[in-house]
């Protein structure tokens, strides 16, 4: 089936720990789940085990249901609006909950120059060893992956949540058999094509879980050991079962087969 393809399919994490803390989390979820709500702030509701709320003055309030490296304890919430008092001051948020039940909900809130936008994301990774990895990992989140997406995408899907769902893709080229590639959302998938020598990348992010549509960022490097080799971007492409992506030279095609979910952190 592969034939004259030469496919190599590898995996490996945009952030550094990312696949290996995730796994690690998942397979002993520690963190409920926030739901929350922000039109004001352009968020139509999101949720998952860390949520930040973007606002174009004030930076990004970080929640969580669970504490974590420079969160403080800030208020219960029962699903309804909330103040959320961090030692930025204080944050007023018209809906979070969890399940519809009473949550501990810790806080704080960052900056983050030259990434003033409005939106939400939210991740369910569930560990960080300090601070400091959480404000990185927020910053990659929010500055190199959220507001590179397609302008068009990010105001049609406001609420970004970055999980460990399983993406799976097919990749065509003309009239060859079509080959798949499978990986976790976030993650780098490698493959190489009839006629060139160079090694494609595509990382996967999902936008809507139900259709799916999945963003795939694109870029391709001369240089046989890819983590560490310089490469070029070759920008994003959308994608999902019924409308595929095109990558125009060499022309690729790839289709969104459909994605897996993984069990959804719990209260402890």
């Amino acid at each position: 089936m592969i034939g004259r393809w030469k496919v190599m399919v590898v995996l490996a994490a945009i952030a550094a720990g990312f696949v290996s803390s995730l796994s690690a989390d998942n397979a002993e979820p520690t963190r409920p789940r926030l739901e929350v709500v922000d039109p004001g702030r352009g968020c139509p509701g999101i949720a998952g085990a860390f949520v930040a709320l973007l606002d174009p003055d004030r930076g990004a309030l970080l929640l969580s249901g669970a504490p974590f490296p420079g969160g403080r304890s800030a208020a219960d919430a029962v699903g309804g609006a909330l103040t959320v008092e961090t030692a930025r001051g204080s944050w007023e948020v018209p809906r979070i909950g969890a399940a519809g039940m009473s949550q501990r909900v810790w806080a704080a809130a960052y900056k983050l120059p030259g990434l003033a936008a409005t939106g939400c994301v939210a991740f369910d990774r569930d560990s960080f060893s300090a601070e400091g990895d959480l404000v990185s990992y927020l910053r990659w989140l929010v500055g190199d992956v959220y507001l590179q997406l397609p302008a068009d995408h990010r105001q049609a899907f406001p609420a970004f949540r970055l999980s460990d769902r399983e993406v799976r893709l097919a990749i065509a080229q003309g009239d060859k058999p079509a080959i798949e590639l499978s990986g976790r959302e976030g993650s780098t998938l490698a493959f190489r094509v009839t006629g060139e020598t160079r090694t494609f990348l595509v990382s996967p992010f999902v936008l809507e879980r139900s259709l799916p549509v999945v963003a795939l960022r694109l870029a391709v490097t001369d240089q046989p050991f890819w983590q560490a080799a310089p490469k070029q971007a070759l920008g994003w492409q959308v994608a999902s079962p019924d409308q595929p992506g095109i990558l125009d030279t060499p022309r690729v095609t790839i289709t969104v087969l459909g994605l897996a979910a993984p069990e959804a952190p719990v209260a402890p």
